[in-house]
């Protein structure tokens, strides 16, 4: 399934421009069901992602606020200017165990400072419309070779 791109939030760039978000720390990826387009398409004003509404259930192997990248990194871009952020080429793993991972339709990455805390970075849509995962299979979540989003 072809995802689309990364659609990072204006205040995620005016926090990384001040130094408030490390994006060498603690960096998850939430799922979201189609209920949460309205607030994930708006880039000007979402803040926290205590704010984002309509993330998948907690069950079947899913947690509340998502899982932790793997490998999060940072490396040249297209040309000397460029910082490219990413994280592990072989993605992240969702695994629906028990039950199925209902509903999915986008994927959110924040920045973790606290069980609850950090701010919303970007969105993508995964689908153009909600799927759902079934008990025993996995959802891989990979960047692309360009990766996540590039500083310029």
């Amino acid at each position: 399934m072809a995802a689309g791109t990364w659609k990072v939030y204006a205040r995620a760039k005016k926090h990384i421009g001040a130094g408030n978000i490390s994006l060498l720390g603690v960096i998850r990826m939430q799922l979201h069901r189609a209920s949460a387009s309205a607030e994930l398409a708006n880039l000007s004003a979402l803040e926290g992602s205590p704010s984002v509404p309509a993330e998948i259930s907690a069950r079947g192997g899913y947690a509340a606020l998502g899982r932790t990248l793997p490998s999060v990194s940072w490396t040249a871009g297209a040309s000397a200017k460029q910082m490219r952020f990413s994280y592990a080429s072989s993605g992240i793993i969702f695994t629906a165990s028990g039950s199925a991972l209902n509903d999915i339709k986008y994927a959110l990455l924040r920045n973790s400072l606290s069980a609850g805390g950090g701010y919303a970075l970007c969105y993508c849509t995964l689908s153009s419309s909600e799927f759902t995962i079934a008990a025993g299979n996995t959802l891989t979540i990979a960047p692309a070779s360009t990766g996540v989003f590039t500083l310029t």
